[in-house]
């Protein structure tokens, strides 16, 4: 049986109440009343014999079938999206609200600055940026692009873009180097304290690349973190030598507050990708920022290490 526009209906109402995770929020981004939203919900479960969320008096949840129902909704939607990007001229600019997440600590450094570039280049377009560091499925939350850095990409149904590639450094600040001296060479990391992610064993390999050849390092050090920022200000306070991506140390480095070392072994590099879902068509919206955000960032030069500050010239 053929679905009726009426049904049409339902089922989007039903998809924005499961975004906003409560009726009161679907009718609020549809413009509508919560009555209305809440007989269209129910009307849909007559129709289609089945409970399709659960009800209390604090939350809403989602039934199997009702899980089963909202990816559909999803792709529904999607189509839609697709439709009314097809049937735009070709010569509009990007316009429509643009869903974007990214690494909270790219999010702080660098994505604020980035996206009122961006509105203020095409300003038909409305972002919506979040910070999270998991991995979110762009699909269920409803992101349109997503920044990802990782060394690769592993197999995803997922279109990526790289849109920059930043080297990694090992780090520390001139407190720590006067006291504990400079390390010349990987080995010499044994001696050294070495601020390490919570992610990885109590003892971890660093591995650097000189000219062809590789050499790893066994470190370990006073603290372990599961946030980059922690250590970081760590780092700063003179705890020991940290690895960071040339994007987050930058600023430091440039002011003299952290010291690259080991300069002439690399580790490997980090991609920076804009990640979306695959599509017949790609809103121009989305086209737009991936491509202005490849421009911004590979101007921004993070595969190279930044002008530093002789460690003699920091003051003691």
């Amino acid at each position: 049986m053929a679905t009726s526009l009426d049904e049409l209906v339902s089922l989007v109402v039903f998809a924005r109440v499961v975004e906003a995770r409560s009726f009161t929020g679907a009718a609020a981004a549809l413009r509508v009343s919560k009555s209305v939203v809440s007989k269209r919900v129910s009307a849909l479960e007559v129709r289609l014999s089945t409970r399709l969320l659960h009800r209390t008096t604090r939350q809403l949840s989602l039934t199997p079938e009702g899980g089963r129902l909202y990816e559909h909704c999803l792709r529904m939607l999607r189509a839609a999206d697709d439709a009314a990007d097809v049937a735009e001229s070709e010569s509009d600019e990007p316009r429509g609200l643009l869903r974007v997440n990214s690494p909270t600590t790219f999010s702080d450094l660098y994505m604020g600055d980035a996206v009122a570039a961006f509105v203020r280049r095409y300003p038909s377009v409305r972002v919506e940026l979040s910070a999270k560091n998991t991995i979110i499925d762009l699909i269920v939350e409803q992101i349109d692009v997503a920044i990802r850095i990782t060394p690769k990409l592993e197999g995803s149904s997922l279109i990526a873009r790289r849109l920059t590639t930043t080297a990694k450094l090992v780090c520390a600040s001139p407190g720590y180097l006067r006291e504990r001296g400079t390390p010349e060479t990987p080995a010499a990391l044994s001696q050294h304290s070495c601020l390490r992610f919570s992610q990885l064993p109590a003892e971890v390999e660093w591995r650097f690349r000189r000219g062809t050849s590789y050499v790893t390092a066994t470190v370990s050090g006073p603290i372990v973190a599961d946030n980059s920022e922690a250590l970081r200000r760590a780092a700063l306070e003179g705890a020991g030598l940290i690895v960071l991506p040339v994007y987050y140390a930058a600023a430091d480095i440039s002011a003299g507050r952290l010291v690259p070392v080991l300069t002439d072994y690399k580790l490997d590099t980090l991609g920076i990708f804009a990640v979306y879902s695959p599509g017949r068509f790609v809103p121009r919206k989305v086209r737009a920022f991936v491509d202005f955000m490849s421009a911004r960032f590979r101007a921004a030069r993070w595969s190279t290490t930044p002008t530093a500050r002789p460690l003699t010239a920091i003051p003691i």
